[in-house]
């Protein structure tokens, strides 16, 4: 058990090796007049945070993770001392891509604690099978339970989990006609037939622009998503890009060719 412990925490800090990555967190002497980042004030003061790495041995994830649970911690500090025993402010974490670069361990775990501390987690996984690898079968079934929103938004293949997809979204009752001759008669039946809402055919193929949303309390519904391209902060979104992108010009095409895309697709149903 032990080594298992020195394993993980060697596997963790092998990115400090890298004296481009010690760097950020390691002081350079007097002359290092960088800020120094304090998660309760942080956290206090009701900033954003933008904590970006590759996935990979020897880039900054382990410190993505560190980061990111210092702030999450902070917060948690911060909602015990605030009325109610919750943050007055909501604390939004967006992990996207959190099986790569932000591997915490212990989020299912933690998952419905925060949330009743006004700290809410967004985990982005690209399938089912990519969170088992970090928190095993287990670990990812009780991270799913936790979520009281869960957003399914295509381009998976795994049968098994797409099973289950299907299932929660139940079933309908399909109305099918049959008619039958005999002795010069004609005779019409009417029947029920019980049919999956979405079986794993559909959700496998599901097109771009469309999402199923699994909400606590509520059915199972079938969404249209908003590309960024299409909503309020068009604009700015723009500028930002024109801003920073090396690439900027192909970014945008790219992005509109996304958008002509979702617009072939007919619109969804409203609710299953």
């Amino acid at each position: 058990q032990r080594g298992g412990v020195y394993g993980t925490a060697q596997q963790m800090a092998s990115c400090l090796t890298n004296r481009q990555v010690a760097a950020w967190v390691t002081p350079q002497g007097p002359a290092d007049h960088r800020p120094h980042f304090d998660p309760a004030a942080f956290v206090a003061d009701g900033g954003t945070l933008y904590s970006l790495s590759k996935e990979g041995r020897g880039t900054a994830g382990p410190l993505v993770t560190a980061l990111t649970v210092a702030v999450v911690e902070a917060a948690e500090e911060l909602a015990v001392h605030s009325p109610g025993g919750r943050l007055t402010t909501p604390l939004l974490a967006v992990l996207d891509e959190a099986a790569n670069v932000c591997r915490w361990r212990e989020l299912p775990n933690l998952y419905s604690h925060y949330g009743s501390r006004g700290i809410v987690i967004m985990t982005i996984l690209q399938s089912w099978s990519q969170g088992t690898d970090v928190w095993g079968e287990s670990g990812m079934k009780k991270l799913w339970s936790a979520a009281n929103v869960k957003v399914y938004g295509g381009g998976v293949s795994e049968a098994a989990f797409l099973e289950d997809l299907s299932r929660i979204a139940g079933d309908y009752d399909r109305q099918a006609s049959s008619v039958s001759y005999g002795r010069g008669h004609r005779t019409v039946s009417q029947q029920l037939h019980r049919e999956r809402i979405l079986d794993v055919a559909d959700l496998a193929a599901m097109p771009k622009g469309r999402a199923l949303v699994l909400a606590s309390g509520s059915r199972p519904t079938l969404i249209r998503t908003q590309p960024w391209m299409t909503g309020p902060h068009a604009e700015a979104v723009r500028a930002s890009i024109k801003a920073h992108d090396p690439q900027a010009a192909r970014t945008i095409v790219d992005a509109e060719r996304e958008l002509a895309v979702v617009d072939k697709t007919p619109n969804p149903v409203p609710a299953l």
